[in-house]
């Protein structure tokens, strides 16, 4: 993986572009987490947080690696917002977003999603769904 996010860099470019692509690459299934997961999960994160920032977002609470997938938590003004991306190897083309009442909540407001087919879609829909 850290060869393809390499490779990346030099094809793909903007916002999120690198870690977009990277989702749609085959994940290699394990009963742990593996090297390609972790790689994945370190792009996305710094991508993530550092398009959140660039939002106006500074509180993001990203939690550590799991089993292949992602979820944490941001604040847009006084409002709380729950994200996750389902497990990589199977449910990838989405990340669920929806309000929250604090950075513990996880059940929050009604489900929303963020395609995640390519990196102008989902800022577009980021801009419409979290104002």
């Amino acid at each position: 993986m850290d060869a393809i996010v390499r490779e990346l860099g030099r094809n793909v470019g903007g916002p999120m572009a690198k870690s977009i692509e990277s989702t749609k690459y085959e994940f290699e299934s394990s009963s742990c987490r593996t090297p390609q997961y972790l790689a994945w999960h370190r792009l996305f994160k710094r991508e993530f947080t550092a398009f959140l920032k660039s939002q106006g977002i500074t509180v993001v609470k990203i939690g550590k690696p799991n089993h292949f997938d992602m979820s944490g938590f941001f604040q847009k003004d006084a409002q709380w917002w729950y994200f996750r991306i389902e497990d990589l190897r199977w449910s990838k083309d989405r990340m669920l977003v929806r309000t929250a009442a604090h950075d513990k909540d996880y059940t929050g407001g009604r489900n929303q999603y963020l395609p995640l087919h390519n990196a102008e879609a989902f800022m577009r829909a980021f801009e419409q769904i979290v104002r």
